[in-house]
């Protein structure tokens, strides 16, 4: 139904922006996710940074943005507390002021990675620190047992040593032959 290219713009615009009350109201709800935007304990900087991506790519798309010191700070912020050594070591090693939010990530992911490995390294260690306690626990049982058996086998030998010396002090009866009824011209 458009005549001009000018009607045939406006017509896009207001389809994909709509017009300027509700690009207003885009622009506020997309200004209020960047401000309020946090990145949780557990999420990827991967994850972390396409969500914060689809924020500024959909302010510039509505002519609006904000500049990419701003966007640095703010990602930084977002992080998690356990992030605050990284932050403070990029801080002190990096000119904020020119720093790209891509370089940002990639100094981010990097850093991600290693963490990631250490603590594989680290639950390895624990695991196998868990299992040399366990064999040794293991070790110390059978140690165990065997030292109670040995005991019993002690115990024992003593128990018959015991009874040996009581019956040799019991005088022991001798008997005569004859007393079976056996005499000695009846074995001859």
């Amino acid at each position: 139904m458009c005549q001009t290219a000018k009607e045939i713009w406006d017509t896009l615009l207001i389809t994909h922006q709509g017009n300027n009350q509700v690009k207003a109201n885009k622009i506020d709800l997309l200004v209020q996710q960047y401000e309020q935007f946090i990145i949780p304990e557990k999420e990827s900087i991967d994850n972390a940074f396409a969500k914060f991506n689809t924020i500024i790519t959909s302010l510039k798309a509505l002519d609006e943005s904000f500049s990419s010191k701003n966007c640095v700070r703010k990602f930084l912020r977002a992080l998690h507390l356990k992030w605050r050594a990284k932050i403070t070591a990029i801080e002190e090693s990096k000119n904020l002021t020119t720093l790209s939010l891509d370089e940002l990530i990639g100094n981010l992911k990097v850093y991600e990675e290693n963490s990631r490995n250490s603590s594989r390294d680290e639950e390895d260690l624990q695991d196998n620190n868990e299992a040399i306690e366990k064999h040794s626990k293991e070790v110390e049982m059978m140690g165990m047992r065997k030292v109670k058996e040995n005991v019993l086998d002690v115990v024992t030998q003593i128990i018959s040593l015991e009874n040996v010396q009581r019956h040799q002090r019991t005088p022991i009866k001798e008997h005569s032959l004859e007393e079976y009824g056996v005499t000695m011209e009846k074995m001859r």
